[in-house]
């Protein structure tokens, strides 16, 4: 902004955590029709175990079933879900990648690339 008298703005500089990514991946992962629940990955499920264990702060974890690499103005996200028989695998994974990269795009400014994987199909 500048003004009379104020000069330019001063630059803005903003770091997106990995957690940061991830949790705003996993509350829009959860509202797309056909996503019953996000499972954990077995890595996720050991860190959560140890630090239980250690008496850790965990608040630094990632969502369940939801892990993020942020790199410079991109990101790399990956999304493990469970599905319910009668949705087309192949377009739940589209139509999650575009809720998801849009969702994290518009709330960090980053550059948003998703991998899905359907763990599971519940046969109920």
């Amino acid at each position: 902004m500048t003004g009379p008298g104020t000069g330019p703005a001063p630059a803005v500089r903003v770091h997106v955590t990995d957690a940061v990514v991830a949790r705003v991946a996993a509350r829009s992962a959860r509202g797309v029709p056909g996503v019953v629940a996000l499972r954990t990955s077995l890595a996720q499920a050991l860190l959560g175990i140890a630090g239980a264990v250690l008496g850790q702060d965990q608040s630094w974890l990632p969502a369940d079933g939801v892990s993020a690499a942020v790199d410079g103005t991109s990101a790399e996200v990956s999304v493990t879900i469970v599905t319910r028989l009668g949705h087309n695998c192949r377009d739940l994974a589209q139509a999650l990648q575009r809720d998801v990269a849009a969702e994290v795009g518009a709330y960090t400014g980053l550059d948003i690339v998703v991998s899905v994987t359907i763990a599971d199909v519940l046969l109920d």
